[in-house]
């Protein structure tokens, strides 16, 4: 399994267009084969940040995920709507250590 946070910023005047992309594209994504789970989190301090936090089966699922048309084009509508790059950072299981 994989899991993918992806932090983003975004600008005050547009976080309502941000949740109403956000929410359009998690709907879609949570349908694909290779998806266990597809959250979204507003931080609690800044209203500004979100993170996803995203489960795959694998590198093959995530590669088609990222040409899916909802995915390219929630990509393409917030681009005006952030005000820095998103961190995104993919994690992998330590099988020394069992997660309950």
């Amino acid at each position: 399994m994989i899991k993918i946070v992806a932090n983003f910023s975004i600008k005050p005047d547009c976080t309502e267009q941000f949740i109403r992309a956000a929410r359009d594209v998690s709907r879609e994504t949570r349908k694909e084969n290779g998806n266990l789970s597809y959250r979204i989190y507003r931080e609690r301090k800044d209203e500004t940040k979100f993170v996803f936090i995203e489960e795959w089966i694998n590198d093959v699922v995530i590669e088609k995920h990222n040409s899916m048309p909802h995915f390219t084009a929630f990509l393409a509508a917030i681009r005006p709507l952030t005000s820095d790059e998103p961190r995104i950072v993919q994690y992998m299981n330590v099988p020394e250590i069992r997660n309950i």
